[in-house]
């Protein structure tokens, strides 16, 4: 005989004797009740690994019931059996913590999966209970997760970098956690008292960069009304990172490459120099010398931010940390929550396009889902595997229309397919596409995207 026990608390005799017969045959150990109230007495007396409750039982009825097992903390697997089939009913009973519910009349065939499920999702729970909670620091701004030996490596390089003031180059593709890195710099160093100052030069207007960097005297535009001081004079004595420098404008460029220079900048609207004591550190998932060669950023600039390089690999470079990575996510601010084997596996296997932040919301919404913390494969939700749609549109392609009209077509279906999924972020599209902006609104143009 198998070592759970379950109770079947059903009033209708019938329902209650073939319910009996068909889990003592199939070796479980049966108790059974035939009014809520005895259900309760029997649930607070002796440790029941599944009950089936019968939404409606003289005394007390099956949600009731539900809902004191809950109260007490039960570990018990419950399963709502209702002759009613509604929405209302469904939504209540999982609300209430049912881990299912079945409907009148029982197909015993689906019974069983079912009974199979909740006791395993009960001996899944036990297993966490048991196991030592992680006492993990809630913010991700200060963890950097991983033990592979590349990662190793970007953990000495931080070390060695943090304690001088040299100037630092973060790349890598978008969600790889360069600001996890930039964290990591600042808290390590000397400066760490000091403010930490966070500008993405690719979400302000080209318009407001430069006074968002070096601030404005009043009446140095319309509408300023009053002196602003800019993120450059915020971050004195402190750090100041700069996200996507590559899509900074010339005249920006220009401007940065005199205030790294000489340490000193000029608010819009005044020539009176103003001395700042930063360390400057920057990011981009641009590649930095490909812009250098098309005329798109300065060579020079380019060269003064680029003294010490932090590289940071996609996740899909190294699927080792993936399980750390997906522990830190479950157990970050105190959580108590578990991942099964085959949802892990589901996790490695993946090519994670959006790298580590792709990962941790797919965990979050992951722990929406899950019953009592428990992630499952089927809660893991990722993007469909990339179609060879390539090799179609080749064989497909009509011969007659010609190389160009070909290739028009091609860069056509992919602009506007990447301004879907950025839903109109045009910087966000350029950076799926791996181009700079520029070249996206020309060739937005070129095709009358709107």
């Amino acid at each position: 005989m198998r070592k759970e026990r379950i109770l079947i608390a059903e009033d209708d005799r019938t329902a209650r004797v073939s319910l009996a017969e068909l889990l003592a045959g199939q070796g479980f150990e049966v108790q059974l009740a035939d009014t809520g109230t005895e259900a309760e007495s029997i649930l607070s007396k002796n440790e029941t690994d599944l009950a089936l409750l019968d939404i409606r039982m003289p005394g007390s009825d099956g949600l009731t019931v539900l809902r004191h097992e809950r109260a007490r903390n039960s570990d018990t697997a419950l399963i709502v059996m209702t002759a009613q089939g509604d929405s209302n009913t469904a939504i209540e009973a999982m609300k209430c913590g049912a881990f299912d519910y079945v409907l009148k009349p029982i197909d015993f065939q689906l019974l069983l999966p079912q009974v199979e499920r909740a006791l395993e999702h009960r001996r899944l729970t036990e297993e966490l209970k048991h196991t030592r909670r992680r006492n993990v620091e809630s913010t991700a701004d200060v963890a950097i997760v991983g033990q592979s030996a590349v990662m190793q490596h970007i953990y000495k390089l931080i070390g060695q970098v943090a304690v001088s003031d040299a100037t630092v180059l973060v790349r890598g593709e978008s969600g790889t956690g360069k600001e996890l890195v930039v964290n990591a710099i600042h808290f390590n160093s000397a400066r760490a008292k000091g403010p930490l100052v966070k500008v993405n030069c690719a979400s302000i207007p080209d318009t407001l960069l430069e006074s968002e960097l070096f601030g404005h005297e009043k009446g140095a535009f319309t509408n300023a009304v009053s002196r602003r001081i800019g993120r450059f004079e915020e971050a004195n004595h402190g750090t100041l990172f700069l996200d996507e420098i590559g899509e900074l404008t010339p005249a920006v460029q220009s401007k940065l490459l005199r205030a790294i220079q000489e340490r000193t900048i000029e608010r819009l609207g005044s020539n009176a120099p103003v001395s700042v004591d930063i360390r400057l550190v920057t990011a981009t998932s641009r590649n930095l010398e490909e812009a250098v060669q098309e005329g798109e950023f300065r060579e020079d600039l380019y060269y003064r931010l680029n003294v010490v390089t932090i590289p940071l690999p996609p996740l899909r470079d190294r699927r080792q940390d993936i399980p750390a990575l997906v522990e830190y996510f479950l157990h970050r601010g105190g959580r108590v929550a578990s991942v099964t084997a085959e949802a892990l596996t589901k996790l490695s296997e993946y090519h994670w396009p959006g790298n580590v932040r792709e990962l941790e919301n797919t965990i979050e919404r992951a722990l929406v889902l899950a019953r009592e913390g428990i992630v499952t494969k089927d809660e893991i939700e990722l993007r469909p595997a990339q179609s060879k749609q390539g090799a179609g549109w080749a064989a497909q392609a009509p011969l007659e229309a010609g190389w160009q009209v070909n290739l028009a077509e091609l860069e056509k279906s992919l602009v506007e397919r990447a301004l879907i999924h950025a839903e109109g972020n045009k910087s966000k599209a350029a950076e799926v596409l791996g181009i700079h902006r520029r070249l996206l609104y020309e060739r937005m143009r070129a095709f009358k995207i709107d």
